[in-house]
């Protein structure tokens, strides 16, 4: 089986170690891995984000 690449822009981030463990943590609580709960809570935040703007504010 051969992986594709994926064409998704990436980006890099980093915790201080007290924040990680939290993640650590809550990401296992839902059996994500963090990269998974991060980009949830991510998607979540933009989602709100945007049902909050008014029309013709800037996104």
């Amino acid at each position: 089986m051969l992986l594709m690449a994926t064409k998704r822009p990436r980006t890099t981030i980093s915790f201080d170690p007290e924040e990680y463990e939290q993640l650590r943590r809550w990401a296992e609580s839902e059996f994500r891995t963090i990269p998974q709960l991060v980009s949830a809570i991510v998607k979540k935040s933009l989602l709100e984000r945007s049902q909050d703007l008014k029309p013709g504010d800037k996104a």
